[in-house]
């Protein structure tokens, strides 16, 4: 079946853009979305005028539909993290339909699920729960263990957003039960970037918001250890949760080193999360302002702006 009379094409020029997509979505491993967000968008909507305007066989126009749902994923993902959230979302909803009509539910989940995440970071994190129990169960029996490792963690995520401890605390030990049973042969290749270390930084990021600071530290500390220094975004967002956790503890010079870390790091980066984090820690920082390892280690923030 041919989809119009353009130019025919083929399973070559479909693997090639599927390697092009995986190579932009490494990228994002180590370019914030301030400054891939643009390129992204060119390369999905280049990848769209192919399914609108090309001729290909039922199966090619299957693959170009996963094609454009992974693209939408990434694309709303570096948006917002470049801020946009608005925008973000719009691609989220056209990477589902694109999802839903090649008939991959696991795509669809795992981009419902990214939705999620943004929802609990930057909306109503009830509302976030809502989506994120949709992409798990939508999934559960179609997933891998890995995909369904990354779906309960945005479970996890959006329930300690909403001060849910006990539900959070149910869905990360599911995250462990089905990592376990991973066969990193069967999984897409969208989720090869899920590992113990993440697995890890979600649990204490979690347990920073339920006020469990002396649960969160060691997870945190421990996948920093060996975190690629590379990947600046992730190290600086982890880095930024280790500072809250050891604020909560009391421990502020080791807060305040953290605290410098992550400002060191945003200065090489546009992330629009991470910028909110250096935020947020300021403004748990800000009692301590006497402290002389404030004055030392963080000496661009002494004076009080409000910022």
């Amino acid at each position: 079946m041919e989809a119009r009379s353009g130019r025919r094409i083929g399973t070559g020029l479909v693997a090639k853009v599927e390697r092009r997509l995986a190579q932009l979505r490494r990228m994002d491993d180590f370019v914030a979305g301030g400054d891939l967000h643009e390129l992204v968008e060119r390369e999905l909507h280049t990848t769209a005028s192919l399914l609108r305007d090309a001729a290909y066989s039922e199966a090619i126009g299957r693959r170009l539909l996963v094609v454009i749902g992974e693209f939408c994923q990434l694309a709303g993902w570096v948006t917002a993290d470049a801020g946009n959230y608005p925008v973000a979302a719009r691609y989220h909803s056209v990477g589902i339909m694109a999802a839903h009509a090649a008939g991959d539910a696991p795509l669809a989940a795992n981009i419902i699920s990214t939705l999620a995440y943004q929802v609990s970071n930057v909306g109503n994190p009830r509302k976030a729960i809502m989506l994120a129990q949709t992409a798990d169960t939508g999934a559960k029996h179609h997933a891998t263990p890995t995909t369904r490792a990354l779906l309960k963690e945005r479970v996890a995520w959006a329930h300690a957003r909403a001060g849910d401890r006990r539900q959070a605390e149910r869905a990360l030990a599911a995250v462990e039960t089905d990592y376990e049973h991973r066969t990193p042969g069967d999984d897409p290749e969208w989720v090869y970037w899920l590992n113990e270390a993440e697995i890890n930084v979600m649990a204490g990021r979690c347990y920073v918001e339920f006020g469990a600071p002396g649960r969160a530290v060691p997870l945190l500390s421990g996948a920093l250890a060996d975190y690629d220094d590379r990947m600046t975004r992730e190290l600086a967002l982890y880095t930024s949760w280790l500072a809250e956790a050891q604020v909560m503890l009391g421990d502020v010079e080791e807060a305040v080193a953290s605290a410098t870390k992550t400002l060191e790091l945003m200065g090489q980066i546009t992330s629009a999360r991470s910028a909110g984090r250096v935020q947020a820690l300021r403004q748990k920082l800000r009692p301590y302002q006497t402290v002389p390892a404030w004055r030392i280690l963080w000496p661009t923030c002494t004076r009080d702006t409000g910022a």
